[in-house]
């Protein structure tokens, strides 16, 4: 009777390595096109398309993955690298990612390729002169002593992979502030404010355009005066409104912004905001008694009061918050404790969502007197 041996249905190492890699490429390209890049693809296609066309996250994430993987399968029957140099074969893919999440944060400005338009080049050489290389190497390679999913082989080139997001993130964009101010525009247009209004919060990173667009969300939720500098408020804003240049939207239209801040009391809470926003303590006491001729009135206009009266020497109202009073005192006496240079970064860590602590440290190296 003929012996037959039996077949080994094992998949080999190299069979785990392109699993590996795959399911790892595609998972990072969902995540980050889905939940870090979207708001900025979204920039970039509505700059591009002149606000033709709209960027769907989930149908974008799907099809530019898609492509890369098949960039990418493309890319190893060229190579044929199978061995420890497997992962390289998405270092394409990968180049493309990061060339198309590069958006600038200045694109309405007009579009650039920037320094891609040489570096693509010399990147793809060199590419092809490492793939020739290895190819040549891999037949001397031995074979790995440890075989199966948690070989060394596998390791190798998840670390690459690894490696290669890492780059990937680097030399993308980065820009915090950017990433805000498109996440908070997708969100304002969706008519989810609350939500717009948690993005990048406990972040001391901000620019005029930021602090319009959570201006605009407080307004729309009636608490502009009482929230506004829960939020940081960077030193050279003279105000809330669109301008074209210094405060300005990608997405939205900035008309939604002014058409809204300048009906109804919006209007009136705009004006008093920019003026203390502009520390105009004056101005500001002068008509807010007009607006708000009864003793309730939000948070920050009577803090504000509260530090007029403290400077101009003139008695404060009987019907002034009694509460708030106090606490102005004790920012006060906590001033004086601290006699250092810290005391502004002391101060913050209490009173940083007050107009005190706006009007006398915000954006300034050196105290406001």
């Amino acid at each position: 009777m003929p012996y037959f041996a039996p077949v080994d249905k094992k998949p080999s190492t190299a069979c785990y390595t392109k699993v590996a890699c795959a399911v790892t490429f595609c998972v990072f390209s969902l995540v980050y096109l889905l939940f870090y890049q979207c708001d900025v693809l979204t920039a970039g296609q509505h700059v591009l398309s002149g606000g033709q066309t709209h960027y769907n996250r989930f149908v974008g994430a799907f099809l530019i993955t898609l492509v890369l993987y098949l960039l990418q399968m493309a890319v190893v029957n060229y190579a044929k690298l199978t061995k420890r140099a497997y992962a390289l074969t998405y270092f394409p893919s990968l180049l493309v990612l990061t060339i198309i999440t590069d958006v600038s944060s200045t694109i309405d400005q007009g579009f650039s390729f920037g320094g891609w338009l040489v570096a693509v080049p010399l990147l793809l050489i060199a590419f092809c002169a490492l793939v020739w290389a290895l190819r040549q190497m891999e037949s001397f390679e031995p074979e790995p002593a440890s075989q199966g999913m948690f070989s060394r082989t596998v390791w190798i080139n998840l670390l690459t992979m690894a490696v290669m997001f890492i780059l990937v993130g680097l030399f993308s964009n980065g820009d915090e502030v950017f990433h805000y101010r498109m996440r908070m525009e997708r969100l304002l247009m969706n008519g989810r404010t609350e939500d717009a209004l948690k993005v990048g919060k406990k972040d001391l990173a901000t620019d005029p355009s930021l602090l319009m667009l959570r201006a605009y969300a407080l307004a729309r939720n009636h608490a502009l005066g009482d929230h506004l500098f829960d939020y940081p408020v960077g030193e050279g804003n003279v105000g809330l409104l669109p301008d074209g240049h210094h405060r300005k939207t990608i997405v939205m239209p900035d008309s939604a912004i002014t058409i809204f801040a300048k009906s109804g009391k919006a209007r009136a809470d705009y004006h008093l905001m920019e003026l203390l926003i502009q520390r105009r303590l004056d101005a500001f006491a002068n008509v807010v008694y007009d607006i708000y001729p009864d003793s309730v009135m939000p948070k920050h206009f009577e803090e504000a009061l509260i530090l007029y009266h403290y400077y101009s020497g003139k008695p404060l109202p009987q019907d002034q918050n009694k509460v708030i009073e106090a606490d102005f005192y004790d920012f006060l006496n906590m001033e004086r404790t601290f006699k250092d240079d810290h005391v502004a970064n002391r101060l913050r860590k209490v009173y940083q969502n007050t107009y005190w602590y706006y009007y006398k440290y915000g954006g300034n190296k050196t105290p406001r007197q």
